[in-house]
């Protein structure tokens, strides 16, 4: 089996974490199961991209962590779309 890297550890702590916090809440889960998933494919090269996920992790999780958390959304702009090197491109100002 291969080692993993530190960065790749801190991941699955992170994703661990997440699924203890959650293991009562089946819709914040299957959330965070999709969200692991879709950014699973990204290249092991792209540390700044990753680096910031996983900050971003961390903050998520201690939201959920307090008691007052009763539910969560997703933000998206479905007018902007991603170019080729990952920036948000309006399609209304193309």
């Amino acid at each position: 089996m291969a080692r993993h890297s530190k960065i790749q550890k801190q991941v699955l702590s992170l994703y661990k974490q997440f699924l203890r916090v959650t293991k009562d809440q089946p819709s914040f889960k299957e959330y965070i199961r999709s969200e692991f998933r879709k950014n699973a494919a990204m290249p092991r090269t792209d540390t700044i991209k990753i680096e910031y996920l996983l900050r971003r992790g961390w903050r998520q999780l201690e939201m959920l962590k307090t008691s007052s958390v009763s539910g969560a959304g997703v933000f998206e702009n479905e007018s902007a779309q991603t170019s080729p090197d990952n920036s948000v491109v309006d399609k209304d100002k193309k």
